[in-house]
């Protein structure tokens, strides 16, 4: 075994580190200059915007040479921050329809992408057809960039999103999906997508870890959330959080509450998320169901919250409620972002076999559209404290295959095979 002779110590786990310190940045610079196309970014109000952001940035923790390509209504800094985000933010694309193409193609050259990695639908992008015939208009111009695609949705999407879809991942290197059920789907319809670089890789949550809170912190932020949202001490707090739209299962949830009322129960219910009524029609006719039902009393709606507010409302809560219509599935980001600060939740069996929710005492599965299960599921945590305080204090073993930096490693992988293929 060497020996230091200036310092007397055993020099082998000092190369061994290294070595190894030299195959981590080796394999980093084989990934050279990602350029994240997202279309939506932080303030726009869109799931997908949010989620490429956060990725973005845990890539960023890894070394990795990234910047986001997005609307020229983004802004690389949320209202609540004071810091600039350390990922550039290149707002700047006006229009997205088929149209804008060229000009979508030659600003993402000037950025000089080693991988252009597209994040697909968004908001920003509208019903355009620019981005998905983005990918083969660059492959026309033998524009010698690897393509990345994040599919975030398929399964239950409008089959002209579908077609938008399909035309857009013919000319990609690699396509991820949220979860393996939309993958499985994506390729029952689409046979090629076998032939590329594929993965079903999570979402993972919105905003601040836990972590960067101490549990003295989190504690006094409760109290002061619960202060300003009216919560009396004794009563239980309900959460939804999620921009409202007929899959969520809203109309299940004011009928569980009324399911509740009569058995002498009266949580609170906290609506989290974008909610216009003034603006769009579903929204309406959802303000107006607990009145109808008789627990109007019961529903809070507070609408899009900045950031630091909605994690104090996550706090605030007791347990998190998503009768997801559709099942529960890895694609969900509001329930994992909710799941990520340690509250107790019921939400909605998932369709197909998901071996990760087994054994889970943090997470409590039902039927979907079915009022009376979900009523039942939260009764106990309602009226039994201890069974609350155990369902919250449960190991959060769902939330490990959520975290950011676990995430952030599969997409590595996926930029290293892209790299790697000729």
């Amino acid at each position: 075994m060497a020996h230091d002779v200036l310092t007397g110590c055993n020099a082998v786990p000092t190369t061994v580190l290294l070595i190894i310190q030299c195959m981590v940045e080796a394999s980093v610079e084989n990934i050279g200059h990602v350029v994240m196309l997202s279309g939506s970014a932080p303030p726009m109000l869109c799931g997908v915007g949010d989620s490429a952001y956060q990725l973005a940035h845990a890539l960023y923790d890894k070394n990795i040479d990234i910047e986001i390509l997005a609307d020229a209504g983004a802004d690389p800094v949320d209202s609540t921050d004071s810091e600039s985000s350390p990922v550039p933010v290149n707002a700047e694309i006006e229009k997205w329809g088929f149209l804008s193409i060229r000009n979508i193609i030659r600003k993402i050259e000037s950025l000089s992408p080693d991988i252009l990695h597209i994040h697909y639908p968004s908001k920003a992008y509208g019903s355009g057809l620019g981005v998905p015939f983005l990918p083969g208009a660059i492959r026309a111009r033998r524009r010698r960039f690897k393509i990345v695609l994040t599919l975030h949705e398929f399964r239950l999407s409008h089959r002209l999103r579908r077609l938008a879809s399909f035309i857009l991942l013919d000319a990609c290197d690699a396509v991820v999906m949220p979860c393996p059920l939309e993958l499985d789907a994506l390729i029952q319809r689409h046979r090629s997508v076998e032939e590329k670089i594929h993965a079903a890789i999570p979402v993972g949550p919105v905003g601040p870890s836990p972590d960067d809170f101490t549990e003295t912190k989190r504690r006094a932020m409760r109290i002061l959330a619960r202060e300003r949202l009216g919560i009396p001490d004794d009563r239980i707090a309900l959460l939804h959080y999620g921009t409202p739209t007929p899959s969520k299962g809203h109309e299940v949830l004011f009928k569980a509450l009324k399911i509740l009322k009569k058995e002498g129960e009266t949580p609170l219910l906290l609506i989290a998320g974008d909610f216009r009524p003034d603006r769009i029609d579903f929204h309406k006719l959802l303000m107006g169901q607990p009145g109808g039902l008789g627990v109007w009393n019961q529903v809070k709606w507070l609408g899009r919250l900045p950031m630091q507010e909605l994690i104090e409302t996550f706090l605030a809560a007791d347990i998190g409620v998503f009768p997801f219509l559709d099942g529960f599935s890895f694609r969900r980001s509001s329930l994992i972002s909710v799941l990520n600060w340690d509250l107790p939740i019921v939400t909605t069996e998932p369709d197909g076999e998901l071996p990760q929710i087994k054994d889970q005492d943090k997470v409590k599965f039902v039927a979907r559209n079915d009022p009376r299960a979900l009523a039942t599921a939260l009764l106990p945590l309602i009226t039994n404290p201890r069974a609350l305080e155990f369902a919250r204090n449960a190991p959060n073993k769902l939330m490990g295959h959520f975290r950011w930096p676990r995430i952030a490693g599969q997409y590595l992988d996926i930029y290293r095979q892209v790299m790697e293929k000729r």
